[in-house]
Order: structure tokens, then sequence, then C-alpha cells
């Protein structure tokens, strides 16, 4: 999915530093969004 996103705009655009950037940005963004949404949940079901 990220190789098909980046693929396309980056044929289109022809800015790779730019593009590459900004998929990981979103990557970035998904990954502590998740890890603070579980951090959330292990501190409610922790034991003790």
């Amino acid at each position: 999915m990220v190789s098909l996103f980046a693929g396309t705009v980056l044929n289109q655009t022809g800015q790779a530093i730019e593009t590459i950037a900004m998929t990981m940005s979103v990557y970035l963004i998904i990954s502590l969004t998740i890890s603070l949404l579980m951090n959330i949940y292990n501190r409610r079901i922790a034991i003790g």
C-alpha cells in the first residue's frame, strides 16, 4: 500500500525527498497513535 501511494505520487511529481518524508511522517503519526492507545489500554488493564 505504501509503495503504491509513494510510487504514484513520485511518478506524478518527481519530488523524491518530499514524497518519502510525507510517507514516513504519516507512518510515524499512525504508529505513535497506536502506541498511545495501547499504553492507555495497558494502564487500565494492568494488574495491581
